[in-house]
C-alpha cells in the first residue's frame, strides 16, 4: 500500500502516539501515514523526533503522547494572527506547535479529568476550561491547526493530495417532554387543570387537546421534519423513556400517543436515547431505558444524548460503551456555544484513564437554543451573530456542524415566542 505521509519518531510508538495521529493526519487532514524507524526520503515526512538531521518537515515532540499518567501540563497560550496555539516549538523547528500533542490535549478532554469543580448538577463547567479562560471557545482550532499542518506540508512536497472534506449539518432534536397535556392520564391532567386556573387560557388549551380539537402545542415534529427536509439536512431525535422525577418530565413511552410519535419518527429519520437524570450514570437504568425504546421503536438503539448533558470522564464513557452505545451527542456546554473539544467533526474518544481508544465515536455539538435563552439571556435576533459565526468556521475546515433543539422550544409561543426564526435561520445558513 503507498501511503501519503511517512511519520518518523525514533522512540516507542504509544497508544495516546497512534491516537493522536490518526486524530490529526487521518480524521481531520483524511491522509493514510505509516509510521516508521526507517523513512524514505522521496516520500512526504513528517520528523516527530528529538533528532532534526533526520530530515522532513521537523516537530519537537512534547512529553504528553508518551507518558501513560494523567498529570498538570504547562500550558501557556500565544497567538499568530489571531489562532491561539500552546506546546510551542522551539525556532529550528519547522511548524509552529505541536500540533498532536494540542490536538490530544484538546479532544481528550484533558483538563475534565484534572479539574474537580463542578457546577449544580455535576457537569464540568464550560467556565472552568483552557478554551473559554483564553476566549477560544468559539474556535475549531484542532482543526484549524490540522489544516495548517497541512498546507505546511503541501507547500513542502507538493505532490502531496489532501482530500477536500465537505461541510454537513446535523440536526438533533430532544425530546424531554413528548406532550403538553397527551399521554399523561386522568390524575395528572386532572392537576394540571387545577393549577391552570390560575393561568389565563390554560384550562380551555388543556381540555380542547384532551379533546382531540386542538393540536398540543408541544407537538412540533411536523413542523421540524418539514424543515430539515426542506434543507436536506440529517435530523436525529433523542427519545426519552424512563420515569418521571425532579427533572423528568416525560411519559411512558407505551402510552399510545407516544408510541405512535416514536414509530412514526423512526419509519423516517434516525433516534437515540435521551437517558433521564435520575439514571445518571448508573448502566443498569441507563440500559433498561434503552430496551423500552428499542422494544417501542422496534430498532436497534446506539445512540444517546444525556439528558442535562450530564457527562462526566471517563466514567460516563466507559459505561456507554459497555452497553453497547456506539455514538454519543453529549459533548457540548449548557451554559456556553462553542467547540468543547476544539473540534468541528465526530472522533473516537480515547480513554486516558485506560489508556486506549475506545469503541465510541462522540460527536460534539456547537450550541443548545436553550444556552441562548436561558444562560445568555438574549433574544433570538440577539444569538444570530453567534450561530452565524459558528456556522462560518464550521465551514472553514469542512467540519460537521450539530445544533440541539427540543420539540418544546419551537412552539413559538410564551418563552419561546420568535425562537422558530433562529432554528430557520440556522437551517437555510447551511445552504450558502
Amino acid at each position: 500500500m503507498k501511503y501519503d505521509v511517512q511519520v518518523y519518531t525514533g522512540k516507542k510508538v504509544t497508544s495516546r502516539l497512534e491516537y493522536a495521529f490518526d486524530l490529526i493526519l487521518g480524521n481531520v487532514l483524511g491522509l493514510s501515514y505509516i509510521i516508521t524507524d526507517e523513512p524514505d526520503h522521496d516520500l512526504p515526512l513528517i520528523n516527530y523526533s528529538d533528532n532534526r538531521a533526520a530530515g522532513g518537515l521537523f516537530i519537537k515532540p512534547e512529553k504528553l503522547l508518551f507518558e501513560e499518567n494523567i498529570r498538570r501540563q504547562d500550558i501557556w497560550v500565544a497567538h499568530i494572527n489571531g489562532i491561539p496555539l500552546f506546546y510551542q516549538q522551539p525556532p529550528e523547528a519547522g511548524f509552529y506547535l505541536d500540533v498532536f500533542a494540542f490536538g490530544f490535549f484538546l479532544v481528550t478532554r484533558y483538563e475534565e479529568y484534572l479539574i474537580e469543580a463542578r457546577d449544580e448538577h455535576g457537569r464540568f463547567a464550560a467556565e472552568s476550561s483552557l478554551a473559554f479562560k483564553q476566549d477560544f471557545l468559539n474556535m475549531p482550532v484542532v482543526d484549524i491547526w490540522a489544516h495548517r499542518l497541512g498546507d505546511t506540508l503541501k507547500m513542502l512536497y507538493p505532490s502531496i493530495d489532501i482530500p477536500e472534506k465537505n461541510y454537513r449539518h446535523i440536526l438533533t432534536i430532544d425530546i424531554d417532554q413528548p406532550f403538553a397535556y397527551r399521554g399523561k392520564g386522568i390524575l395528572r391532567n386532572a392537576g394540571g387543570l387545577l393549577m391552570d386556573f390560575f393561568r389565563p387560557g390554560k384550562p380551555a388549551d388543556r381540555l380542547a387537546c384532551m379533546l382531540g380539537r386542538k393540536k398540543d402545542p408541544y407537538d412540533t415534529y411536523d413542523y421540524i421534519n418539514t424543515y430539515a427536509d426542506k434543507y436536506d439536512c440529517t435530523l436525529i431525535y433523542f427519545f426519552t423513556s424512563g420515569g418521571r422525577g425532579k427533572y423528568d418530565k416525560s411519559i411512558k413511552p407505551w402510552r399510545r400517543c407516544y408510541k405512535r410519535l416514536i414509530r412514526n419518527v423512526a419509519e423516517k429519520y434516525e433516534m437515540g436515547l435521551h437517558t433521564s437524570y435520575k439514571s445518571d450514570d448508573d448502566p443498569k437504568i441507563i440500559y433498561r431505558e434503552k430496551k423500552n425504546l428499542e422494544n417501542v421503536s422496534r430498532k436497534p438503539i446506539d445512540k444517546v444524548r444525556k439528558h442535562y448533558l450530564l457527562l462526566s470522564l471517563p466514567f460516563t464513557y466507559q459505561m456507554l460503551q459497555d452497553i453497547g452505545i456506539k455514538e454519543d451527542y453529549t459533548m457540548g456546554y449548557a451554559r456556553e456555544p462553542g467547540f468543547r473539544a476544539g473540534i468541528a467533526r465526530p472522533f473516537r474518544y480515547f480513554d486516558l484513564e485506560r489508556n486506549e481508544k475506545s469503541s465510541l465515536t462522540v460527536i460534539p455539538f456547537q450550541y443548545m437554543d436553550g444556552t441562548y435563552r436561558k444562560y445568555k439571556k438574549m433574544k433570538p435576533e440577539e444569538a444570530y451573530d453567534s450561530v452565524q459565526k459558528l456556522i462560518e468556521r464550521t465551514k472553514e475546515v469542512g467540519g460537521v456542524f450539530v445544533s440541539l433543539w427540543h420539540n418544546t422550544s419551537l412552539t413559538d409561543n410564551e418563552e419561546w415566542k420568535g425562537w422558530r426564526s433562529l432554528f430557520e435561520f440556522t437551517l437555510n445558513k447551511q445552504q450558502k
